[in-house]
């Protein structure tokens, strides 16, 4: 619902920052790592943010970048792992440290944050090893393509695969066929995916 607020810092905290926005007071929650990347009350920042609503709940969550953004919306994926667990684990690690904990199953660095007890640690290594820590190559520059199609035309194409529920390694396969029939002429983001569709 809201992907992102662009407005003036009014207060901040180590976990919420309440920002100004067209004269609308927005409070977001934030993990340590984009508390640290603030700048002072009174200036203006851009915030990525998630939107959560429960029965209980109806919260923003905010984050300085888009992998912090993809992190979060993987960890609360996690049976078990809600929004605030979610943030804490966030705060207790950089995201680097998380990946490599992942990566090598270090279970004591995630049962090292408060909160995190052995069960939950394991559950977000085998839950996320597939999906986060390894530095994943643009489909754009992963893909052959004829050189009058950007890199970013041909990830645009793949993403809005992926969104409508195929897996990125089939939205891939399927752009992929299309770029092949394609090396001579320059084509849309729009036309790639419509033909992709036949073929996935």
């Amino acid at each position: 619902m809201y992907h992102h607020l662009n407005g003036k810092i009014v207060e901040k905290t180590p976990t919420a920052v309440v920002l100004d926005v067209n004269g609308i007071g927005y409070e977001v929650r934030v993990p340590l790592s984009t508390f640290s990347s603030l700048p002072n009350a009174g200036e203006t920042v851009k915030l990525l943010t998630h939107f959560i609503v429960r029965e209980d709940l109806q919260a923003l969550y905010g984050f300085a970048t888009e992998e912090e953004r993809e992190a979060f919306k993987l960890l609360i994926s996690i049976s078990g792992i809600g929004p605030k667990l979610a943030i804490t684990l966030l705060s207790g690690v950089t995201l680097q440290e998380l990946k490599r904990a992942i990566q090598e199953k270090n279970v004591p660095v995630l049962t090292a944050i408060s909160g995190i007890g052995q069960k939950t640690a394991e559950r977000v290594i085998v839950e996320l090893k597939d999906k986060i820590g390894r530095t994943e190559v643009s489909a754009g520059k992963e893909l052959i393509h004829d050189a009058s199609i950007s890199d970013q035309t041909v990830e645009d194409s793949v993403l809005a695969l992926v969104s409508l529920g195929y897996t990125k390694q089939k939205a891939k396969d399927a752009v992929q066929k299309v770029l092949k029939t394609s090396l001579s002429k320059k084509v849309s983001v729009e036309e790639i995916i419509r033909t992709a569709l036949k073929h996935v």
